[in-house]
């Protein structure tokens, strides 16, 4: 498996095909295995699917890291794989560090992908998620794992190879996202945002509410509504994703 070598240890990640460099982040925990469904986009285009730190497959000394950060990792990773632009796409709070990267970095991205994104904890179910996350992660680590793959796919093997990746996630690690992300807001920022931004929905997730927040600042946003799933798109109607972000770099290219 090739790796990023980093001061404090190697970021693994996958990496499908050539063309167009598409880079997805993946949320606390799950790592790159969240994306398995994504896979088949390595035959058009060039894949790259990261173990952030403290994650996964990947082997960090430290086990605290900030959004900027992770951006920086996310940076590393392209220089060593000599890669000018990419496009991000983060899904659900791994949205938060592919803002943090577009906005720190615009030379850098050619576009992002928010899938289930926001850009700050901006109700209270929301907040409530993050602050249940942090006492389950303290308690019932293993219980709250297998909650959420259950919740993503109810294919058995998919089911069980997230459930044993997410295990594999150092648990300070694990807890320290959940409260960056509590506590994460590029909200005031978004005025600056220099790259194409595209939103994806369930049309049954609460987390589409934030799309009155993002057109506010970034009118020139792009939404797509996906029907009949709550927050988990990518796994649970992987094509309509796909497909709808084929077409999107064709509009980028």
């Amino acid at each position: 498996m090739p790796f990023c070598q980093l001061e404090y240890g190697k970021i693994y990640y996958d990496e499908y095909g050539d063309g167009v460099a598409i880079m997805m982040i993946h949320p606390p925990a799950m790592g790159r295995k969240v994306f398995s469904y994504q896979i088949p986009l390595g035959e058009k285009f060039h894949l790259i699917l990261p173990d952030l730190g403290g994650h996964g497959d990947s082997e960090t000394k430290k086990t605290m890291f900030s959004t900027k950060e992770y951006a920086q990792e996310i940076l590393a990773v392209l220089d060593h794989l000599q890669i000018d632009k990419v496009l991000l796409c983060g899904y659900s709070s791994g949205g938060n560090i592919v803002q943090e990267f577009a906005l720190s970095f615009p030379e850098r991205t050619r576009a992002i992908i928010l899938c289930g994104g926001f850009p700050k904890v901006h109700s209270y179910l929301l907040k409530y998620e993050h602050i249940a996350g942090m006492y389950m992660v303290k308690r019932h680590d293993k219980l709250l794992a297998k909650g959420i793959a259950s919740a993503h796919t109810a294919e058995k093997h998919i089911r069980d190879m997230l459930y044993q990746h997410m295990l594999k996630v150092d648990r300070q690690t694990w807890f320290y996202c959940y409260h960056e992300s509590l506590h994460f807001s590029c909200l005031e920022r978004l005025p600056e945002l220099k790259v194409p931004l595209y939103l994806f929905y369930g049309s049954r997730d609460f987390n589409n509410k934030h799309i009155r927040l993002y057109k506010k600042y970034v009118p020139q946003v792009q939404t797509f509504i996906i029907k009949k799933v709550a927050h988990q798109i990518i796994t649970k109607k992987p094509d309509e994703f796909n497909q709808a972000l084929i077409q999107i770099v064709k509009q980028l290219t």
